[in-house]
């Protein structure tokens, strides 16, 4: 089998591209970073360096390499003037469909979010919008739909961990009580991987998401108790944090850039992150194992933070 992907280097795509790869397919990963694509080389994966606006350059590569699918994992959690949510989110979607069509690619695997919606959130709307794209391609499509995404270097954990390891007073926005069910990214590797080989996949929306589900202040809770001290909260309304932060998301791109979250994050973080079905279809189609988020720090805050 041969798997073109795209947002293949990232946290997730890293792990979802290995995992692929050494099941024994032949791997293509789009990259943009010419400094990266040496190491990816002696990985074993093939790489075409470009961006997904090169369309015509893209389309030459896939007319002259026959794959068999691709995989899109391409997303971001904050929007930027000239690489905003809908660009990447929707925009990039429907360039991967067409050129799929194009080429004769007819296998589509696609990562869009638990809490996909119309919403106040732009992430929520723009990933619902490019899932929908997906979903009406005629395609044979699996969409992916998990909640935090955990393992060594992720992003979001990474900040979690350090804003109690480096405050005195930890802030939590809103009443902390949002709730989710964190997943492991191997598990998120053997979706994508298992997909591709069984059809009872096509066609499908799949939830994924962990054994244990954990309110925000939970998640907190639990790193203070696996990395003590324990540090006193304050909450701060949602309402007034977003409106701050509305404020210096006006000012120039160096002031977002270092602002720990943003006002589409707070809107996020009002919606439930979790399951609405039981995940044992999945478990047996995707042959998971989930690991389970305490266990994991256990391991993980030792070796990052001693």
């Amino acid at each position: 089998m041969r798997v073109f992907i795209t947002g293949g280097t990232g946290f997730v795509g890293s792990a979802v591209s290995e995992k692929i790869k050494s099941f024994g397919a032949s791997v293509t990963l789009l990259e943009r970073n010419k400094k990266k694509i040496p190491k990816l080389k002696e990985q074993g994966f093939e790489v075409f360096e470009g961006t997904l606006e090169a369309q015509d350059a893209v389309s030459g590569f896939l007319s002259d390499n026959r794959f068999d699918a691709i995989i899109n994992l391409i997303g971001i959690i904050r929007s930027q003037p000239d690489f905003s949510f809908q660009k990447v989110h929707v925009d990039y979607v429907k360039i991967l469909l067409d050129l799929a069509k194009k080429n004769g690619i007819d296998r589509f695997v696609h990562m869009s979010a638990l809490g996909a919606s119309v919403s106040d959130s732009e992430y929520f709307s723009t990933k619902y919008e490019g899932e929908a794209l997906v979903k009406n391609s005629g395609l044979k499509w699996t969409v992916f739909r998990p909640s935090l995404i955990f393992g060594d270097n992720a992003a979001f954990f990474d900040d979690l961990i350090n804003l109690v390891k480096t405050r005195a007073l930890v802030p939590i926005i809103g009443t902390g009580e949002t709730k989710f069910a964190p997943i492991d990214v191997f598990s998120i590797a053997n979706a994508y991987n298992n997909s591709l080989y069984n059809e009872k996949t096509a066609n499908r929306v799949f939830q994924l998401c962990g054994p244990d589900v954990y309110t925000f202040e939970g998640m907190i809770d639990l790193i203070m108790e696996l990395s003590p001290p324990k540090k006193l909260k304050l909450h701060t309304p949602s309402f007034i944090a977003e409106k701050s932060l509305g404020i210096f998301e006006k000012l120039p791109l160096p002031v977002m850039k270092n602002l720990p979250i943003t006002s589409d994050q707070i809107r996020m973080l009002k919606h439930n992150n979790i399951c609405d079905a039981d995940m044992g279809e999945a478990d047996e189609l995707f042959e998971l194992k989930r690991a389970h988020l305490k266990d994991w720090l256990k391991e993980y805050l030792p070796k990052k933070y001693n």
